[in-house]
């Protein structure tokens, strides 16, 4: 049977449903840090996601030459980070109801992480550098 995770934005103008085992990511870069006020938790489910109601509120703001970030229009809520090649998206972790056991497996843009939080565990931690070849390929170049 696959679990199915229900999450919305802060208002629940924007619904979204994610499919079967969830991760966890941390992103450090400094994009990610203004945006959110600190790192973002990010979720992907081994099913995907998809949104259930609210498109007509997503606002997009295009931050970069290879991603956008999505927010309710409603509620301001951060919602997702979509790279532009491909189109699957990356919902914030806090959108839903997530197993307390759940630990999260990667961090990205660690050398961007400022001193004055920290993350315990020993999941992957990757450089800006490294994460942009594994994620953006060629828009870096």
């Amino acid at each position: 049977m696959t679990d199915n995770f229900k999450g919305s934005c802060l208002c629940g103008a924007v619904q979204l449903e994610g499919r079967g085992t969830p991760r966890l990511g941390v992103c450090n870069c400094s994009m990610c840090l203004r945006w959110h006020g600190g790192p973002a938790i990010a979720v992907e489910f081994a099913e995907g996601v998809r949104i259930i109601a609210g498109e007509e509120s997503i606002g997009v703001f295009d931050s970069s030459e290879w991603a956008t970030r999505h927010f309710c229009k409603v509620c301001g809520s951060n919602l997702f980070y979509k790279l532009k090649t491909e189109d699957v998206f990356s919902p914030q972790a806090g959108l839903f109801k997530l197993p307390d056991s759940l630990e999260i497996s990667e961090h990205i843009f660690i050398d961007d992480k400022p001193g004055w939080y920290d993350f315990a565990g020993d999941a992957p931690r990757l450089t800006g550098a490294e994460t942009l070849a594994k994620y953006a390929g060629d828009l870096n170049d």
